[in-house]
């Protein structure tokens, strides 16, 4: 299969800032309150295609929860896709969230343990230079924003880490991160924690 995705991502875990998943490489525990890595991955596609099927403008958000020490795989996971994606590329998104036709989300499906369901609902999705902001209304809501010095309009920005987004990612602090999802067994409230945004690339192996 040939596919490729390009976008704007955002995340706002449980951690406080800066998340200690990131500064172990993934191999130290996180410090969420509830010894789990609670975390939203909410990615918005500007330009991407599944063999002929266009992606354009289609936002899915994999909801995670994963033990504290990361690598140790186990993780549960719930996908979301924006209703208004069309039948094709909502199957196209979970084609490539199955990690079966390679890429990130190959090695992202080799830590996921159970896949507890899948959600077709209206998400907004929005940036406003160091705000990003995304909802699903009656499930979440989360906005962070870049973390800047005092004398810089530029957010800090981690360095030579691992990420399935790139090896650099902006710091940001939640300014709003609730979430409850009854069906998926997920509930959490992670404002003022940890965040991150970047745009990324991911394709086929």
């Amino acid at each position: 299969m040939n596919w490729h995705i390009r976008g704007e991502y955002f995340e706002n875990c449980n951690c406080e800032i800066l998340c200690p998943c990131l500064t172990s490489s993934l191999q130290g525990p996180g410090d969420g309150d509830n010894g789990r890595c609670q975390v939203p991955m909410i990615c918005h596609i500007t330009d991407g295609a599944f063999n002929d099927v266009s992606l354009d403008g289609v936002t899915f958000i994999m909801m995670i929860d994963a033990p504290a020490v990361m690598s140790e795989g186990n993780w549960r996971t719930g996908i979301y896709i924006d209703e208004t994606a069309n039948e094709e590329q909502r199957q196209a998104i979970l084609d490539i969230l199955s990690g079966e036709h390679g890429g990130v989300p190959a090695m992202l499906s080799s830590l996921i343990g159970e896949r507890v369901g899948v959600k077709y609902v209206p998400i907004t999705f929005e940036v406003d230079g160091l705000k990003w902001r995304s909802e699903i209304p009656g499930i979440m809501e989360f906005e962070i924003e870049g973390i800047t010095t005092a004398d810089s309009d530029q957010p800090m920005t981690m360095t030579n880490i691992h990420h399935p987004m790139g090896d650099w990612l902006p710091v940001a602090k939640s300014l709003k991160g609730v979430y409850e999802d009854k069906d998926f067994g997920f509930t959490f409230n992670n404002t003022g924690k940890n965040g991150h945004y970047r745009e990324f690339e991911w394709q086929g192996a």
